[in-house]
């Protein structure tokens, strides 16, 4: 069966602000999609104590970051799906990896994914989304987490899907007491790019710490949206973005950092950090911190600008010439989130999309 996609106000802001700015949410159409089963076998082999589980989800009332909507469309069309389970006390020795390429058989993907860790557990997923060929091709993926008391989860997504697909991934968490959810996110690819994290820190002394990257060239569009809800005592979440600009390129970014009453000794930082390349892309920026609660420590710090003339003197006094001096700060800006990515093959073919991308420029402008 064909079908539209029609997403009305995902990745919405928790506060709304003034309409014309036009930051409060992200609408979403693409048209003709088709859905059938994924072919093919994504999952790597599992380590030991890690099973494909066929308990529920500890959480299934868990809030998603991109909402309610992205959740059901990917639900009502589901091509693959799985539930991972790390035992309680088990720190699993190797990363479960999923690999999912769109291609002539698979030029549309809507995968569920939960991941569960027991008391006291560790478990690290590494999801990489990449393209053979270039024609249009639909992602939308559904990610929940849950970390139990004392247990921690490491979610890496690795976006490198082609410059005509449209790409969402919609995720939310949740830790208890002592628990820990560490994201990393490389948003390169794709024509259309959307992401949404909310994470729920319930438990005393849980914590979040998520590092995104994104590029944007040509007329690409980038739209994020993370929320860290701290509702326990001694709560902490570290939100880090870094990305780059080009051409007519536009991103969006809402980062919210939500003290609720009773997080008492919480802490939350926020900080985005982007390079402009040019005068026509759109840049548009939200760091929240909304309090409901006195006794907290809450920052957020945004930084947009160019590169500086005395960087690029150095640089240029070295041999190289202006535009493969900009490549080189580009690539040397990612290099600090690509490198924990616990996979060096995924490591290598991000900073190959990356400079690829960059390879066929003749300018910034």
């Amino acid at each position: 069966m064909i079908m539209d996609l029609a997403l009305k106000q995902i990745n919405t802001l928790p506060t709304p602000t003034w309409n014309r700015l036009g930051i409060n949410y992200r609408n979403l159409e693409t048209k003709d999609l088709s859905f059938a089963p994924y072919s093919g076998e994504p999952l790597s082999a599992l380590p030991d104590g890690v099973s494909v589980s066929v308990l529920p989800f500890p959480k299934p009332e868990l809030e998603t970051g991109m909402g309610e909507s992205a959740e059901d469309f990917v639900r009502s069309n589901q091509t693959y799906g799985l539930s991972l389970r790390v035992a309680a006390g088990v720190k699993a020795s190797e990363p479960v990896k999923l690999d999912f390429c769109l291609n002539g058989e698979n030029p549309t993907l809507a995968d569920a994914v939960d991941i569960t860790a027991e008391e006291n557990s560790e478990l690290t997923v590494v999801m990489s989304y990449r393209s053979e060929g270039d024609f249009a091709q639909f992602h939308g993926g559904l990610t929940r987490l849950y970390a139990a008391k004392g247990a921690v989860i490491h979610l890496v997504q690795v976006q490198l899907l082609g410059e005509s697909c449209t790409h969402f991934d919609n995720v939310g968490a949740f830790a208890e007491e002592g628990g820990k959810i560490d994201v990393i996110q490389a948003e390169v690819g794709g024509k259309t790019a959307l992401s949404g994290v909310k994470t729920r820190l319930d438990g005393e002394k849980s914590s979040l710490v998520m590092d995104t990257i994104y590029f944007g060239d040509g007329s690409r569009s980038i739209d994020m949206n993370y929320v860290a809800e701290h509702y326990g005592r001694k709560t902490n979440s570290e939100i880090h973005v870094t990305g780059a600009l080009l051409h007519e390129s536009e991103k969006t970014f809402r980062g919210t950092i939500d003290f609720k009453r009773g997080s008492k000794r919480a802490v939350g930082h926020e900080s985005e950090y982007n390079l402009l390349f040019s005068p026509k892309v759109r840049n548009k920026t939200a760091p929240l911190i909304l309090c409901a609660e006195e006794d907290v420590d809450g920052r957020h710090g945004a930084s947009t600008g160019k590169i500086g003339e005395n960087t690029l003197f150095y640089l240029m006094s070295r041999g190289l010439s202006e535009l493969e001096a900009k490549k080189l700060l580009i690539e040397a800006q990612f290099r600090p989130v690509t490198d924990r990515i616990p996979d060096e093959s995924l490591r290598t073919a991000v900073m190959e999309y990356v400079q690829g991308r960059l390879s066929g420029l003749e300018s910034m402008g």
